[in-house]
């Protein structure tokens, strides 16, 4: 596995670390964890897996340590990594060796940022859990991501969830969805954003009846 493969969006980063967008930029404006953990493919910012928990760190430590303590520690565990076997697998978050420790001591403080990369570990597998049951296409759909599979894109039945139709009334069309298949699509939604309107649910299936969109009122008293 290579070095860059490591590497994320801000997106996906941001997702991983719990954070927002703008969060994340500060990050990499400020190199607020070590260069290490950052990168840049043109006009793209990229973030080591790794980083983005360390970010959560920094963040969520404001108020106990002051900044110059928790880039320290974040340089100190960022050596630790970059000295074992395969530097890489941690970094994407793909493995956590269990002889890797992530506490560090500073004037008689321990400081665990293990619970931080744990959390981060998780949520790097929902990424690894959405790519796998979502997929992009040229040829399916003009390339919109849809449910590996199928020619159902994600965009359109998230979209039918937000405007209230019933979960059971998606599957009538759609036998294949889990609530496994649901959550992955948000997942994916939130690491790959994309810019437009979902096609309608309508259009896919026109024999599924969409909810009244009649608004009720109280009555005047």
């Amino acid at each position: 596995m290579s070095l860059t493969a490591s590497y994320v969006p801000t997106a996906e980063a941001a997702f991983i670390a719990g954070l927002n967008d703008r969060q994340m930029h500060r990050v990499m404006d400020e190199h607020l964890v070590p260069s290490a953990l950052l990168g840049q493919d043109g006009s793209t910012r990229l973030f080591a897996r790794l980083g983005a928990a360390f970010a959560r760190f920094y963040y969520d430590t404001e108020g106990v340590l002051v900044a110059s303590a928790r880039r320290q520690v974040l340089e100190e565990l960022t050596l630790r990594v970059a000295h074992l076997p395969d530097p890489a697998e941690v970094m994407a978050l793909h493995s956590l060796p269990r002889d890797v420790s992530w506490r560090v001591f500073r004037t008689g403080v321990d400081i665990d940022v293990g619970p931080f990369v744990a959390q981060a570990f998780v949520r790097a597998r929902e990424v690894d859990d959405a790519d796998a049951l979502v997929s992009v296409d040229p040829e399916v759909m003009g390339g919109a991501p849809c449910f590996t599979g199928t020619r159902v894109p994600i965009d359109t039945v998230l979209a039918s969830l937000d405007r209230g139709v019933d979960k059971a009334e998606l599957r009538e069309s759609f036998r294949f969805l889990t609530d496994t298949h649901l959550s992955a699509a948000r997942v994916y939604a939130a690491v790959h954003p994309r810019r437009g309107r979902p096609r309608p649910l309508g259009e896919m299936n026109p024999q599924m009846k969409p909810l009244s969109s009649r608004v009720v009122r109280p009555a005047q008293t």
